[in-house]
């Protein structure tokens, strides 16, 4: 059922999008290209040992990108729990700030993923993030270019580690 709801969601993407980008291989050979289960987010601040595991210690998700060059993702704290009886507001406040989901395009250039957002939770659209990412076996870990903070606080970066699922 996950699988499935994963890819009908890859190709609403594929078919809701008019301008998709190329994606590439890197030079190494290894692909990113695939879905990615996700096993770790961790915000770290730049110049600091201070980080923050944004989405729990065991975050939940997946990450996906095609070989059309469109990606996707969605993330979930791994300590989210149902609501109990009715759903209220302040259960879809909590629902809401417990995950982050966004789609888009990408293109690889060398050893950077650049992801352009068409739709995001945070309607953060039209924003590009870049990406250095690493794929050892069936490891891939994506770290962003420092982050200014919205609030004024210290830039951070953005680590995140998958397990290739497909």
């Amino acid at each position: 059922m996950r699988h499935a709801l994963l890819w009908a969601m890859a190709l609403a993407l594929v078919a809701a999008s008019g301008n998709p980008a190329l994606a590439q291989a890197p030079a190494s050979g290894s692909s990113i290209v695939g879905v990615w289960k996700l096993t770790s987010f961790v915000r770290k601040e730049v110049g600091s040992d201070k980080m923050t595991h944004s989405f729990g210690e065991n975050p939940a998700g997946y990450r996906v990108h095609t070989p059309g060059g469109h990606a996707f993702y969605m993330f979930f704290d791994g300590n989210r729990k149902a609501p109990a009886g009715t759903l209220t507001d302040a259960d879809r406040s909590e629902l809401f700030r417990t995950m982050t989901a966004a789609g888009g395009t990408y293109v690889v250039e060398g050893d950077k993923v650049l992801f352009r957002t068409d739709v995001s939770s945070a309607q953060a659209t039209g924003r590009t993030l870049a990406y250095r990412y690493q794929i050892s076996g069936k490891t891939l870990t994506m770290t962003t270019d420092p982050l200014k903070s919205a609030t004024g606080g210290p830039e951070t970066y953005l680590v995140s580690t998958y397990e290739r699922v497909e």
